[in-house]
């Protein structure tokens, strides 16, 4: 069954969404799993895009906007498509639940100031329909 993890940085000055969606990729990609950022839409898409590219200048995640047929890059980013490969993880900063979220084994919802009402409909979706559940205040 998915496991669902909230990372709350909502009372965190430390740790920005962007640093820690960069953190979770690395550790990702590190230990060999393969992601998708959900995105809310294309100008996140794209943001995230360039912050992978720039974030750290020892390191390269290697990702992409689309999949290539014939090969599963190991961070994918999207807005808008259901992967086909199998991925492992999925950090999802839209504002909905993809209706597809189960096929993945863990799904990371990250809580900021703003979208904390938000947050609390997805954890008692997850909730009600028995999913396990980890909380990680940041």
């Amino acid at each position: 069954m998915t496991r669902i993890d909230f990372y709350d940085i909502a009372q965190s000055q430390r740790h920005q969404l962007e640093e820690l969606v960069c953190k979770l990729c690395e550790k990702a990609f590190s230990q060999k799993k393969k992601l998708l950022l959900y995105t809310t839409d294309a100008n996140q898409t794209d943001q995230l895009d360039r912050l992978l590219w720039t974030n750290n200048d020892e390191s390269f995640l290697p990702h992409d906007q689309q999949e290539q047929d014939g090969f599963l890059t190991p961070i994918l980013i999207s807005h808008q498509i259901e992967p086909r490969g199998e991925r492992d993880l999925l950090i999802n900063l839209s504002s909905e639940i993809p209706s597809w979220f189960a096929q993945f084994d863990r799904v990371l919802e990250i809580v900021t100031e703003h979208n904390k009402a938000e947050a609390r409909a997805h954890y008692s979706f997850y909730k009600d329909r028995g999913y396990p559940l980890e909380h990680h205040k940041l």
